[in-house]
């Protein structure tokens, strides 16, 4: 299992000339409290990327370097975040995308752990989707049965996963190392009434990044999530190496 900025011109040729598909960790630089990295949105990225080539050792895959930085709008403000604007992201991952098909890659995967990036990935399918060129957003899918079953904390709000107990769940299972979970400590802010139908930060109403409680993670509940999610990535991969994604 070699990344590509590691192999050289033979050995690159020789998985270029299988079709692979190419596996790209999209992170971001943002603020995750004090129990979490402000980069572990790419910590998770690029160890997921790892994960998911050791899943499918039958397929090529061309392992591309991490892109450490995203959108950080929400969060731009708190003390860990630095980010980039969603049309430099667009551009950056049309690029990448355009290299990639023009190396003759199946299509990409890009291995998405920050949400704020999703809307700038989307429009990069679709305007791939336009030179017949496949590229999958892979946020977590699968996640959610698991989630469900293990999860013991409510939720800070439906549909938000932000340094509580399923991502830091997470790092717990990829990089132990990394997390301090003598500083965890739970936050239920109240969202305002107009969040989501007006553009509002996240320091604009709270102090703390996280949102739930990630005391209560564990790193058992990580890997059981994770399964399913890195078997749900798997799958894509093989439609996209098939030629049967759309």
């Amino acid at each position: 299992m070699t990344a590509a900025a590691e192999l050289g011109d033979s050995a690159t040729a020789a998985l270029l000339a299988r079709r692979p598909v190419a596996l790209l960790p999209l992170g971001a630089l943002e603020s995750h409290g004090d129990h979490l990295p402000a980069g572990t949105d790419s910590i998770l990225a690029e160890r997921l990327t790892e994960a998911l080539e050791r899943a499918v050792p039958d397929l090529p895959v061309w392992r591309l370097p991490l892109v450490p930085y995203g959108q950080v709008w929400s969060l731009e403000h708190a003390p860990g975040s630095l980010g980039i604007g969603g049309e430099t992201l667009v551009a950056v991952l049309t690029d990448i995308a355009r290299g990639a098909a023009a190396k003759g890659c199946a299509g990409l995967a890009v291995v998405n752990a920050h949400l704020g990036n999703a809307p700038y990935v989307r429009e990069v399918q679709r305007r791939m989707k336009e030179q017949g060129f496949p590229v999958a957003d892979l946020f977590y899918p699968g996640a959610g049965p698991a989630t469900d079953r293990l999860r013991e904390a409510p939720v800070a709000r439906p549909g938000y996963m932000h340094a509580c107990e399923i991502e830091t769940s997470y790092m717990l299972h990829l990089a132990p190392d990394k997390v301090r979970m003598d500083l965890a400590s739970p936050n239920y802010p109240a969202f305002p009434p107009e969040f989501g139908l007006l553009p509002l930060r996240w320091t604009e109403f709270t102090d703390s990044p996280v949102l739930g409680d990630p005391t209560r993670a564990t790193a058992k509940k990580g890997a059981a999530i994770l399964a399913d999610v890195i078997a749900a990535m798997a799958a894509i991969l093989r439609l996209i190496h098939a030629g049967r994604a759309r």
